[in-house]
């Protein structure tokens, strides 16, 4: 794989660490709307967390079942 076609649509695989980046991003993003009082987007974005986590919870668990040490 090219180094650049990683930072293309898709070209980032969806792994553990990878989503555990975006998570990351995501709690920092709500922070900054419940410091500035942006309620409505709290909600938003506090759904998109629900469903990266559990996302993660999920391939965590598929790669440890691969790749047991």
């Amino acid at each position: 794989m090219d180094n650049l076609d990683r930072h293309k649509f898709g070209g980032r695989p969806q792994d553990s660490i990878n989503l555990l980046l975006l998570i990351s991003e995501l709690e920092g993003v709500y922070q900054n709307l419940k410091y500035m009082g942006f309620g409505k987007d709290l909600d938003t974005i506090d759904e998109m967390k629900k469903r990266y986590y559990s996302l993660y919870f999920k391939v965590k668990k598929e790669e440890k079942a691969n790749n047991p040490l």
